[in-house]
């Protein structure tokens, strides 16, 4: 290898801890950080690179972590009995939380607050709403979950694709 590849790769598995750190934080793009260090690699080296196929594929893999990061939570409120005000509640809670310092109490707790809220909006108790807000962090602990484990299948096809 030559130092422009040794200085390549390095660059690129720095992008990806950072992208794999990001990951564990809701609404935070970790895995697209981590998706940008193979187009950043693809793009310095070109054809020593991997193929484009690997790209869009690792693309289409990260595209569904960041869906399901929006999608669970909402899922989550809805399993646990939300109605559409309290599941859109919870999720503002979570949006206006990841602002509010510090944002890892508030992450957890936004969403509740949000879905107790939504839930009073709809003519429900502050219970069906603590019980929503609960179901959005369960659904938010999944999408964590899901993400990062999409983002370290991203990382191992770049390798497996770069050595193969």
């Amino acid at each position: 290898m030559t130092w422009i590849e040794y200085t390549a790769l390095s660059v690129t598995s720095l992008i990806f801890l950072i992208g794999l750190a990001t990951s564990l934080l809701p609404v935070v793009p970790g895995s697209l950080i981590v998706w940008s260090g193979i187009i950043i690699h693809k793009l310095w080296m070109g054809d020593a690179s991997v193929a484009w196929k690997i790209v869009i594929t690792t693309g289409i893999i990260t595209l569904i972590g960041q869906l399901a990061d929006f999608v669970l939570g909402v899922w989550g409120a809805r399993r646990f009995g939300a109605s559409w005000k309290g599941a859109v509640g919870a999720l503002l809670g979570a949006f206006i939380g990841l602002f509010l310092p510090p944002p890892l109490f508030w992450l957890i707790v936004g969403p509740v607050i949000g879905a107790i809220i939504g839930e009073l909006l709809a003519g429900r108790s502050v219970k069906a709403g603590s019980k929503a807000g609960f179901g959005t962090v369960i659904g938010g602990i999944v999408a964590f979950a899901l993400k990062f484990g999409l983002s370290v299948c991203v990382v191992a096809i770049f390798f497996l694709a770069l050595v193969l």
